[in-house]
């Protein structure tokens, strides 16, 4: 596995245990049923924090066998780009869900950056992908195939585009999770 391929499963995954619920019970608070919080001055802004996710990711979807996450999406508004990376998730963990019933070896990591033409097609792609056995084929197949049949709206905006990076087979479940 190239460094770069490291990088990006380990980033991936670093994403998925800092998204973690970190719920700690207190010793004394515990026992009581209540949280106690001493008077403060702390000043609180009206302005809500920018929205940013695990490790910097703008968006993370995460599915049984497949969590895509949102690098970057530049010229496309948030909801746009956030249904689309659920759309990639989707499609990700059902090719990969039937790579694995066909027996084939389903582990693998990409990164993937999209141009985004004036009409809203997909019009190159950046593909950087796991040098494993199956990385290759899973990730042309599973990712990056749905990613060009993409559509966004149209724009006068030259310079859009959208950038994930994807991790499928061996994937940390979900808090709460079986």
């Amino acid at each position: 596995m190239t460094r770069a391929a490291r990088h990006a499963r380990s980033a991936l995954l670093a994403a998925l245990a800092a998204s973690l619920p970190h719920l700690v019970a207190c010793g004394a608070g515990a026992d009581t049923g209540r949280d106690v919080v001493p008077a403060s001055r702390d000043v609180v802004a009206d302005t809500p924090a920018p929205a940013q996710g695990a490790q910097g990711y703008e968006y993370v979807a995460r599915r049984p066998l497949a969590v895509v996450a949102l690098a970057e999406a530049r010229g496309i508004e948030t909801v746009t780009a956030r249904a689309a990376v659920d759309r990639l998730a989707d499609r990700l963990d059902a090719c990969i869900t039937d790579e694995a019933r066909k027996g084939g070896p389903v582990e693998g990591a990409a990164r993937v950056v999209a141009r985004v033409d004036a009409s809203g097609a997909v019009a190159a792609t950046q593909v950087r992908i796991d040098p494993g056995a199956s990385s290759a084929s899973n990730a042309v197949v599973c990712l990056v195939a749905p990613m060009k049949l993409l559509s966004f709206p149209p724009a006068t905006a030259d310079d859009r585009g959208i950038a994930i990076e994807a991790i499928w087979g061996r994937v940390v479940p979900p808090p709460n999770g079986p």
